[in-house]
């Protein structure tokens, strides 16, 4: 039985609270709602000006992983694409906070806040309004080394807004109206795109083929596109996204 196989029992079979650690994880990493992809970059020492942010191994974060990245050495990364405002990924995220909390422990006031804080995450204000993306990545040959941390870091939503979207095959694009940088290396780029156009229409729904989602400054070979199928975001006749 495959891992996306198995995912998929798991959001379909019972309910996410009943989900162990595993099974979270499996949602958020091997499902039709995130995506992997590997690249081999030239990883610069030297900043370079990159969408509004500097790009390449800032000394802090060299200090941190402990390692001097050669701009003569290409760097082989694996960029993970969420997308975060489909259900299933929410329910995973709720489950692993509720896993790794001993609530036992907590007392009163902490518990309610913790409630607050989960029940915030699952109904995701924000989702109502935006299909939510994250972007990650890591390092497999360089350890402490992250391509999405040093390209966005300091972005700026109008740079970004240049050439960061979403569409779908036939053409239609929703623009970036919000983003939220990494604050450190490990953290997540968080990309909002409005739901609907003009007409009060979504993106995507169960008639569309493909979802698109460019993150790649074309002059600036340092993030991954994407392209997901939409038949398989699909859930009780609806696109989940």
């Amino acid at each position: 039985m495959t891992l996306m196989v198995y995912a998929q029992e798991v959001w379909t079979a019972k309910p996410y609270v009943q989900w162990s650690k595993k099974e979270a994880e499996s949602v958020l990493n091997n499902s039709p709602w995130a995506s992997k992809q590997e690249l081999r970059i030239q990883y610069d020492t030297h900043t370079q000006k990159a969408a509004g942010s500097y790009s390449g191994n800032s000394s802090a974060s060299a200090a941190q992983a402990q390692t001097e990245v050669s701009s003569d050495m290409p760097v082989d990364f694996q960029f993970t694409l969420r997308l975060r405002s489909a259900l299933p990924v929410r329910q995973a995220l709720v489950r692993l906070k509720q896993l790794d909390t001993d609530l036992e422990k907590m007392s009163q006031k902490d518990l309610a806040a913790f409630d607050a804080q989960i029940k915030g995450l699952l109904e995701c204000p924000a989702c109502i309004d935006n299909y939510v993306v994250t972007l990650s990545s890591k390092s497999s040959n360089t350890p402490g080394a992250d391509a999405v941390y040093a390209t966005f870091k300091g972005g700026r939503l109008a740079d970004l807004q240049r050439f960061i979207y979403i569409a779908n095959e036939r053409g239609e694009q929703r623009q970036l109206v919000h983003f939220v940088a990494p604050k450190a290396p490990g953290d997540e780029a968080i990309f909002f795109f409005p739901r609907l156009d003009d007409k009060g229409a979504p993106l995507v729904t169960p008639g569309n083929k493909d979802l698109l989602i460019n993150l790649t400054d074309k002059q600036v070979n340092s993030v991954a596109n994407f392209k997901i199928d939409v038949s398989k975001l699909v859930m009780n006749g609806k696109v989940e996204f």
